[in-house]
């Protein structure tokens, strides 16, 4: 038997018999992890219950010194030590589990011990070192957000604390003390992003060093669309690329981090190549700060198309100032006095103050397009009775979940040939991002790997026709729909690249036959019963 005191002060108890007790002292960790994640997605309240009893433990045994976190080794250069690795891991599950603030303190000290340590890229450590503090980069890029979000409150946006204020000047005035030292130490200063953000987060004002990554100094890059035509739909006066490139990544390390150096050498590559349309959202990380900083940098700015998002998860009181204060927010971070397209998601259908935040933010000037995010069609519906205009609804469409198609008329990473012929991953392997965890439940709800595998073989044929990837044929299929304006491809910037490979999916069409191919598999599948138990779009998002 077990007791535990519960959140509100008073004891409760529950008995782990002794075989439930000898399966979590045997499963591997990465099973127990798949078996948590299962739970957690049968019942969401177990998910509060969870971050609770992880909040508990992480306060609990919380160390009052990371320990020695680098170490030189010769000629080798600096390399992490274990301490490192575990610092890192228990400041991820802080911020997952709700402790962001508290996490500050642990940053800063990996902060402080970077300072004396110089990664030279030529040393046989000097690539391992550098991609492991740009990954605290990321960190505390993440870390920042939450805090932000963590302002938020039914009645609008709440002050820091002075506790709050203080702990992160604290983290701010190490990260300057650290760039100092790199700059003068001629090195590439790897904390860029979060300075950047933190500043912004206590009001301070930074010297730009947004030039540094101007057009002049990137004019050895060279960019090429393979002379692809690029496809455009029209939405307002704007003709938009039908492929827009999605941010998401940026909001968490677990797609991988990049400095902001290499970043904006994407950016310039991509618009280069005619992706000139980005997908955001006011959580994914810094996505717009560095989307805003690029634009402003870029010869031509008003060519580039941001597109981002005004999401409520959590009860408010929407009023005017609330809904104006978001917009502010979101014209301060793209640096910009107007959002070309503002996309808004609203959590609780059964409260209906939707309505009035979507006539309030159709009223503000600054918003130049209003659409939605996972809305389904019955509120889509209601919406446009209401008589506001919105022009867009972002939804989750693919060959895996094609709810869109039932009644409305993005792919998860594993609609790729990389996976022809591949056993089920393991979910929390190295080499899975938390996309493909989300999109591997929605291939075992659509009908199982083996399933899965007869439509990448279909895939792959059709691809091998029309000398193609398989990923081209998975992203024309969505865009053949007619009522489909673009499609979303993830881009890891800085960190990998496939600008070539999308570009491919513009300039062709599934026939007949490919079409017939592919619904010979979806026809097998379990797509009806996913609407049925899922609900319409969105509906993989509420509860209720």
């Amino acid at each position: 038997m077990a007791i535990q005191q519960s959140t509100n002060g008073t004891l409760t108890k529950a008995h782990v018999n002794l075989m439930t007790d000898t399966v979590i002292a045997n499963l591997p960790p990465d099973a127990l992890r798949s078996v948590i994640r299962s739970i957690l997605t049968t019942d969401s309240g177990f998910t509060s219950i969870f971050e609770d009893h992880a909040r508990q433990y992480l306060c609990k045994t919380s160390p009052v010194s990371l320990g020695t976190l680098f170490q030189p080794d010769g000629a080798k250069g600096w390399h992490v030590t274990p301490h490192f690795v575990a610092a890192q891991c228990r400041i991820r599950a802080m911020i997952g589990s709700g402790l962001a603030i508290d996490s500050l303190r642990h940053l800063k000290q990996i902060v402080d011990q970077v300072k004396t340590v110089c990664p030279a890229e030529d040393s046989s450590n000097g690539y391992d070192l550098v991609n492991h503090i740009t990954s605290v980069d990321g960190d505390i890029v993440q870390a920042l957000t939450a805090v932000q979000k963590s302002l938020n409150q039914p009645s609008g946006q709440r002050e820091l604390t002075r506790g709050e204020f203080e702990e992160l000047d604290d983290l701010f005035r190490s990260l300057v003390l650290c760039r100092d030292r790199w700059d003068a130490e001629k090195q590439e200063f790897l904390f860029e992003r979060s300075l950047g953000v933190i500043a912004g987060v206590l009001g301070k004002e930074m010297e730009s060093r947004d030039e540094a990554y101007s057009q002049k100094d990137n004019e050895h890059l060279t960019y090429s669309n393979g002379s692809r035509t690029i496809e455009t739909f029209q939405l307002g006066e704007k003709a938009l690329p039908r492929l827009f490139s999605g941010l998401w990544q940026l909001s968490s390390p677990s797609w991988g981090v990049a400095p902001k150096s290499k970043i904006f050498s994407q950016f310039w590559r991509f618009v280069g190549q005619g992706f000139t349309a980005y997908d955001m959202a006011d959580h994914y990380g810094d996505a717009e700060i560095l989307f805003g900083k690029f634009r402003a940098i870029y010869s031509r700015p008003d060519t580039i198309f941001g597109s981002t998002k005004y999401c409520v998860f959590q009860p408010c009181t929407i009023t005017e100032k609330v809904v104006q204060d978001n917009v502010s927010e979101r014209c301060k971070r793209l640096g910009s006095d107007h959002v070309d397209l503002l996309q808004f998601h609203w959590q609780f259908y059964e409260d209906q103050q939707y309505i009035q935040a979507l006539r309030l933010l159709e009223a503000d000037d600054r918003v130049k397009m209003l659409g939605l995010c996972n809305f389904d069609t019955k509120r889509l519906e209601e919406i446009l009775e209401a008589g506001i205009k919105v022009v867009t609804n972002q939804v989750q469409f693919s060959l895996i979940d094609s709810r869109p198609a039932m009644r409305m008329g993005e792919c998860g990473g594993f609609l790729a040939e990389k996976w022809l012929g591949k056993p089920e991953p393991e979910l929390f392997s190295g080499d899975i991002t938390p996309s493909q965890r989300k999109y591997f439940e929605m291939i075992l709800a659509w009908g199982g790997w083996a399933l899965f595998q007869e439509l990448l073989q279909t895939l792959k044929v059709i691809a091998t026709k029309h000398d193609m990837a398989v990923s081209n044929v998975a992203t024309r299929w969505v865009l053949d729909f007619d009522y489909v304006g673009a499609v979303i491809v993830g881009a890891r910037m800085g960190v990998s690249e496939h600008g070539n490979e999308n570009l491919s999916s513009y300039g062709w069409r599934l026939d007949d036959e490919d079409q017939e191919k592919i619904n010979t598999v979806l026809r097998r599948s379990r797509r009806s019963e996913m609407f049925e138990v899922i609900g319409d779009c969105g509906g993989e998002y509420r509860t209720t």
